[in-house]
Formats: structure tokens, C-alpha cells, sequence
């Protein structure tokens, strides 16, 4: 892992989170991050933006986490009514989206934010005809 623990904990301030639920939720973080930045190379051989990308894994698994654990808790119910009590729960999921839906959305919100300024999710490509333009942006 990228991440440990210890730095979750420490440096990142990390706390929803539990030494036992860690290293599946950033097992996912890190396949997610790996997956958005794939076309620029291998982000976790970079030593140069280390804290960003560590920050990056650290709140991409923190949002994989909140919606397992919304779901677990019974988060897709929006009303229950019985016998005249009434039970609402409010939900960050839209109507009909998937738990993979809402997860993936919410862990690229938390990476976006991270990872946006070090440029790990550009995905501009260079023109293929730089004999012609001499390497330069053309359409």
C-alpha cells in the first residue's frame, strides 16, 4: 500500500477510518487512482508530489468507505412509514444510481480535488504529426 496507516492517522488527520477497515478502502482508493491517472504513467512511482498523492489516497478512501458504510446503514430508504411513525433518511445518492455509481463519484470528487493542480489527470495528448507542426497543439 501507498498509504499507511500511521500516516492516515498522523499526518493526514485522518478518523473515519479504522485500523481494521483501512486497507480495503485504500486497496480501492489506489485501483481508482491508478484507473483516473493511468494515461500519464505509474502516479505511485512518483517521489516528487508524494504528499499530494498520499492525500489524494487518503480522501479517495475515505469517500469509498462513506458510501459502503451509507449503504450498509440502510442509506438508500428516503421515507418508511408504519403504524403512524414516519422514518426519512437523507441521501447523498441519486435516484437509481448504483452503490458503485455513488461510490466512483464521490471517490473522483475526492481525488479531483487533490490531484487537479498536479496535473495527474490531464489527459491531453500532443499532436501525432510533429513533422508536419513541429510538436505543437493543432487540431
Amino acid at each position: 500500500m501507498y498509504v499507511d496507516f500511521e500516516y492516515y492517522r498522523g499526518v493526514y488527520g485522518g478518523s473515519s477510518l479504522t485500523e481494521q477497515s483501512f486497507p480495503a478502502a485504500v486497496r480501492e482508493a489506489e485501483a481508482y487512482i491508478r484507473y483516473l491517472t493511468h494515461v500519464n504513467g505509474d502516479i505511485f512511482a512518483e517521489s516528487a508530489q508524494a504528499d499530494a498523492i498520499k492525500r489524494a489516497v487518503c480522501a479517495t478512501a475515505e469517500a469509498y468507505h462513506g458510501a459502503v458504510l451509507e449503504q450498509e446503514q440502510g442509506g438508500g430508504v428516503r421515507s418508511e412509514s408504519k403504524d403512524g411513525l414516519s422514518v426519512s433518511f437523507v441521501v447523498a445518492r441519486r435516484e437509481g444510481e448504483t452503490l458503485e455509481e455513488y461510490a466512483r463519484r464521490h471517490m473522483y470528487q475526492a481525488a479531483r480535488m487533490r490531484l487537479l493542480p498536479t496535473g495527474w489527470l490531464n489527459r491531453k495528448v500532443g499532436c501525432v504529426h510533429g513533422h508536419k507542426c513541429g510538436g505543437g497543439d493543432c487540431l
